[in-house]
C-alpha cells in the first residue's frame, strides 16, 4: 500500500511543473478559444494518469521520481526534487529524523523494531486512502441525492425532461445522460439553455468533467488540482458558450446572457456529474457572450504552438543522466536503497567529503585509537549494511564494566560502509589496526541468516567490501 501511495505521490508532485505551464499559457492567451484551454488541461490529465513516461533531453520536469519506493528501507532516506537547493535544505532533515533506529524527534531508539520512514509512509497512505474515500462517497452522495430530485419528471422532447424539484436546468448522467430544465422555464430562455447543454453533450463533457472529478478524489492532496478542477469547469462551460453564440446576432446573445443570470445559482455544492447551465463563472460568462469576438488566427497559432511545447516539455521525463547532482557540488549524496548504496558522488577533492562527515558524524571523528577501532556492521535489509564506529579502548572499558552486555552500541549512529571508509581514510591507520565485528542490530527486524550460518564467510565478504579483499 505504501509504495502505491509513494507512486501516486510522485506523479501528483511532479504534475504541479505541468499544471503550473497551463495557467501561464492561460493567462497569456486568455483570448484564446476556450476549446484550446480545455484542451490543455487534458494534458494535465494525461500527466496524472501515465505512471511510465518517456524520456526526453527536452524535459522540463526536474525530477521524474522525487521519492524513490527504495525510501521505505533506505539506511538514510533522501528525496530528490531536481533543485539542489531544496535536496541540501530537506534532505539532511529526512536523514537526521526518518532514518532506522531513530525516532522522528531524531533522538536514537534502541529497542525500535520499526524504521521511522515506514512508519510515516504508512500513516499517510491511511489518509491518503480515507481521503479518497471521503471524495467518492461525496461524488456518489451528491450523485444519489440529484438522482431521486429528478426522479419525477416530464419528457418534453427527445432526451429533455421538465421537473418540478430542480431550480436550474442541467445535464445529468453518464451513459445515457438527460436534459433537465426547470418547469415553468420562460420559452425565451429555453431555446438558448437547451443548445449551450446540447453543446456539452456534443463535446462530451459530461464525461470528461466526471473524469476530472475522479482524478482529483485520488490527488485530492494536490492544492493545485483543486485549482485546476475549478478552472476546468470555467473553461468547459466558455467554450461552450462560444460555441453557441458565435453565430449568434447581438440581441440573441443578450437573451442568451439573461438567462445565464436568471440560471445562475445562489448558493451550490460542487458536483462531480452535472453541468448545470448557470454553475459557474456566471459574471465573466456574461462579459464573454457580451463582448464575443472572434479570435485572432495568431492566438489561436500561438497557443497551439504553446500547447505543443506543453506536451513536449511536460509529458516526458527527464532522462536518467539528468538525475545525478552536481559532481562538482560541496556535498556528499547516497544512491541507494533496499539494494544498499549505489554510489557516492562527492566534490572534486576527497577532503570535500570528509568535511561533510565531520560536519554530520562529529561523534566520529577524534577517537582514541590507541589500542585500534572497532567497525560495527549490521544490516536491515538484504544487501543493506549500516555501520557505527567506537575506539578499540573505550569498547574494552564498557565491556568491562558492564560485563559484556553492549547496550551501548544500540545508540551508535549509522552510516554506509562508503562512508564509513572514509571516516578511517581520516585516521591514516592500516587495515590491521581496524577490527570489523559483525552486529544484530536490536532495532532491526531483519534476520541475517548469512552471518549465523557461515560465520566465517560473511567476515571475509565484510573484509571484501571494506579492503577489498
Amino acid at each position: 500500500m505504501e509504495k502505491v501511495f509513494i507512486t501516486f505521490l510522485n506523479m501528483g508532485l511532479t504534475a504541479t511543473w505541468i499544471v503550473l505551464a497551463v495557467l501561464a499559457v492561460r493567462a497569456l492567451c486568455h483570448k484564446a478559444p476556450k476549446a484550446l484551454t480545455v484542451c490543455l488541461w487534458a494534458l494535465v490529465g494525461l500527466r496524472l494518469v501515465c505512471p511510465v513516461l518517456v524520456e526526453s533531453i527536452l524535459s522540463l520536469i526536474p525530477s521524474g521520481a522525487i521519492i524513490s519506493p527504495d525510501i521505505l528501507l533506505a539506511e538514510r532516506p533522501s528525496i530528490y526534487t531536481g533543485v539542489s537547493m531544496l535536496n541540501s535544505t530537506i534532505n539532511p532533515l529526512i536523514s537526521e529524523h526518518l532514518s532506522p533506529g531513530y525516532s522522528i524527534s531524531g533522538a536514537p531508539t534502541p529497542g525500535a523494531s520499526a524504521n521511522p520512514m515506514q512508519i510515516v509512509a504508512f500513516i499517510a497512505s491511511v489518509i491518503w486512502i480515507a481521503g479518497m474515500a471521503v471524495m467518492f462517497s461525496y461524488s456518489l452522495g451528491s450523485y444519489l441525492w440529484l438522482r431521486r430530485k429528478v426522479k419525477v419528471s416530464l419528457c418534453y422532447r427527445d432526451n429533455i425532461y421538465f421537473c418540478d424539484s430542480i431550480a436550474t436546468p442541467f445535464v445529468f448522467g453518464i451513459i445515457k445522460p438527460r436534459i433537465y430544465l426547470p418547469s415553468g422555464m420562460d420559452e425565451r430562455q429555453m431555446e438558448s439553455v437547451i443548445a449551450h447543454e446540447r453543446s456539452h453533450l456534443k463535446r462530451k463533457d459530461h464525461w470528461w468533467k466526471t473524469v476530472a472529478f475522479f482524478l482529483l478524489s485520488i490527488y485530492w492532496f494536490q492544492p493545485l488540482l483543486w485549482v485546476s478542477y475549478l478552472l476546468f469547469s470555467r473553461d468547459i462551460e466558455r467554450a461552450c458558450d462560444e460555441r453557441v453564440v458565435r453565430e449568434m446576432n447581438t440581441d440573441t446573445r443578450k437573451r442568451y446572457a439573461e438567462a445565464l443570470v436568471s440560471c445562475s445559482l445562489q448558493k451550490r455544492r460542487m458536483f462531480a456529474c452535472p453541468l448545470a447551465f448557470g454553475e459557474v463563472g456566471v459574471k465573466n460568462r456574461v462579459k464573454s457572450v457580451l463582448n464575443y469576438k472572434k479570435p485572432a488566427f495568431w492566438i489561436v497559432a500561438i497557443t497551439v504552438v504553446a500547447g505543443i511545447g506543453i506536451a513536449v516539455c511536460f509529458l516526458t521525463n527527464p532522462i536518467s543522466d539528468s538525475k545525478k547532482p552536481d559532481q562538482n557540488a560541496d556535498t556528499l549524496v547516497i544512491i541507494g536503497g533496499a539494494d544498499g548504496p549505489t554510489a557516492v558522488l562527492v566534490g572534486n577533492e576527497t577532503e570535500v567529503s570528509v568535511r561533510y562527515l565531520r560536519k554530520r558524524y562529529p561523534q566520529y571523528f577524534d577517537l582514541d585509537i590507541s589500542e585500534g577501532l572497532e567497525v560495527y556492521v549490521w544490516q536491515l535489509a538484504g544487501n543493506s549494511y549500516s555501520c557505527g564506529l567506537m575506539s578499540g579502548k573505550e569498547s574494552r572499558e564498557i565491556a568491562e564494566k558492564t560485563e559484556g552486555i553492549r547496550t551501548d552500541l544500540w545508540g551508535l549512529q549509522s552510516v554506509t560502509v562508503t562512508e564509513m571508509k572514509l571516516i578511517l581514510s581520516d585516521y591514516d591507520i592500516g587495515k590491521e589496526e581496524v577490527k570489523l565485528i559483525p552486529y544484530n542490530m536490536p532495532y532491526s527486524s531483519y534476520l541475517n541468516m548469512e552471518a549465523s550460518t557461515d560465520p566465517e564467510g560473511y567476515r571475509r565478504k565484510l573484509d571484501e567490501m571494506f579492503w577489498g579483499e
